[in-house]
């Protein structure tokens, strides 16, 4: 029984090692598919993610360098249309019994191609799609404090004490982060507009600080239009920037901020 055991093994262990294999690359495709499905219903969940809506605020050097990185093109682009004309008619048969239409149609197609600007309001749609493909973006609703970590923030923080509620302070390049909430609006001295928005019910409470740069603030965006003790809802693309545990303020460096 000895000599048929090894016999058998013998002969079925190369098989056993291609089924464990298949097995392992099973479960990597299983688990890439899983963390595009998360990342596919988050974008329809929050429409698409941050462009829609007036658009508060748009950094066009931080959106370039953002463009230069993902290898977004920002020079004008090459757009291509085809048109086409039938033109079509019918000649009265005499000379045929009962008389008939002979009908004939030609058609031509012309084909224009121009240059479009590639305008940074084009460009920041462009980012916000490669950025989502790419799993780059962080989620984070600050009105009710929940965060929709990448697949790659949540395989750091898997088995560590913010697995489960992980804060924005965890975001590290080269992710960024799209927050949304309620925000106060307040100018600084100088050229400077500050929005505020509490981040969560957490105690003592936590806000987070968007410092924006008065040149880059939209026309359509009324700043002198708000009250210091106003709130609106607006969401912010950028990057974490510093964390004061002492003052429990997360300030970003924004990119770009919709309403």
């Amino acid at each position: 029984m000895g000599v048929i055991d090894s016999q058998w093994w013998s002969m079925r262990w190369p098989w056993m090692v291609v089924w464990l294999l298949t097995a392992a690359c099973f479960a990597v495709v299983v688990q890439y598919v899983l963390a595009r499905w998360i990342v596919a219903r988050r974008v329809r969940r929050q429409g698409g993610g941050t462009v829609s809506g007036l658009c508060i605020y748009l950094h066009e050097t931080r959106v370039e360098g953002v463009a230069d990185f993902l290898g977004i093109p920002k020079a004008d682009m090459n757009v291509s249309q085809e048109t086409s004309l039938s033109r079509g008619f019918g000649v009265f048969s005499r000379f045929t019994v009962g008389g008939g239409n002979v009908n004939r149609e030609a058609s031509t197609a012309t084909r224009t191609e121009y240059w479009e600007p590639n305008t940074p309001m084009k460009t920041i749609r462009l980012i916000m799609d490669r950025l989502r493909e790419r799993d780059m973006v962080v989620d984070a609703d600050l009105t009710t404090g929940k965060l929709v970590p990448t697949a790659a923030l949540a395989n750091d923080l898997r088995g560590t004490d913010d697995e489960h509620s992980a804060p924005l302070t965890a975001v590290r390049p080269p992710a960024y982060v799209s927050v949304s909430g309620m925000f106060t609006l307040r100018r600084l001295d100088g050229d400077h507009v500050v929005l505020r928005a509490r981040y969560g019910n957490l105690m003592p409470p936590a806000h987070v600080q968007i410092t924006c740069e008065e040149s880059w603030v939209r026309e359509e965006f009324g700043v002198d239009s708000y009250a210091e003790d106003e709130e609106f809802a607006a969401t912010c693309l950028g990057r974490v920037r510093t964390w004061n545990a002492a003052t429990r303020v997360l300030t970003l460096n924004p990119v770009s901020i919709f309403q």
